[in-house]
């Protein structure tokens, strides 16, 4: 009998872990709790709240930003502001796959094993920088129902805007469109040029599932153009009828993402 009370305590220490807790040992990440564990050929990384909210709200995001890094560090200084608040914040490498479909495969991994696994939320925030916003804008529009927001971050809407650097303003990154068009089995210039996926594409699928979005831009930014990308979303997801919010830095460029006063930030995803 008592090896079946053992049995008993066991089974239900166990279904505990596999709802509320990450595997591992947290190490202290400024302040908050991150587990570091492995997800298929990735590490995900996990700030995990004290004391989580209601529904287990939480932001997933390509990357986990050093503070120590000035180009992004006011990025990870909101992430642990949300994590604070009661958010967690869900990392997977996607790497320099603009967007692709093996990036969204890596989404579709730890958004499965975030809410079957651990009990997070079912829909979650976005949250994109640069380049990113190719990846967490198609994911988006693949997976309705399952995104709670967007937030991009000096983000690209086209890649003719970059890597391409084909709209006129934005100066691309050459390199960066040869593996693009790898990636996406685009066999020219051309074919990718007709690429209809690009973000700004996808607007409607957007709104059409509710998804709110806010852009963060640099007035000068030269890398990824507002009026190549941010200005253009805007543009469309408000001829849909879209919740679309801009948030500009005058007088700054490409860097550094983020904003030096998070609130905005975070009232736009509490909201």
């Amino acid at each position: 009998m008592w090896l079946l009370s053992l049995f008993v305590v066991w089974l239900f220490q166990s279904s505990v872990l596999a709802i509320d807790g990450f595997p591992g040992t947290p190490e202290n990440f400024h302040g908050v709790q991150l587990y570091s564990f492995p997800l298929g050929e990735d590490t995900v990384k996990v700030l995990a709240p004290e004391n989580a909210l209601a529904g287990k709200p939480w932001i997933l995001a390509p990357s986990l930003y050093s503070l120590e890094n000035p180009a992004v560090a006011f990025v990870t200084r909101t992430e642990i502001a949300m994590v604070k608040r009661g958010f967690h914040v869900v990392t997977i490498p996607l790497g320099n796959t603009f967007g692709a479909p093996e990036a969204l495969i890596k989404f579709d991994r730890a958004y499965k094993e975030m809410t079957s696994t651990y009990g997070l939320a079912k829909k979650a925030t976005l949250l994109g920088v640069s380049r990113e916003g190719l990846a967490i804008t198609r994911w988006a529009a693949a997976n309705p129902g399952k995104v709670a927001s967007l937030y991009m971050d000096k983000a690209v809407c086209d890649i003719k805007s970059w890597p391409g650097g084909k709209l006129g303003i934005g100066k691309g990154s050459p390199a960066n469109w040869e593996s693009l068009k790898k990636l996406y089995g685009f066999a020219s210039d051309q074919q990718a040029m007709e690429y209809s996926g690009n973000p700004i594409d996808l607007a409607s699928q957007l709104v059409s599932d509710k998804i709110p979005m806010l852009y963060l831009a640099g007035e000068q930014d030269d890398a990824v153009p507002f009026s190549e990308n941010g200005e253009r979303m805007e543009k469309e997801y408000k001829r849909f009828g879209g919740l679309f919010e801009l948030i500009m830095h005058h007088g700054e460029g490409h860097h550094p993402h983020g904003s030096p006063d998070p609130q905005p930030v975070i009232d736009f995803i509490e909201r």
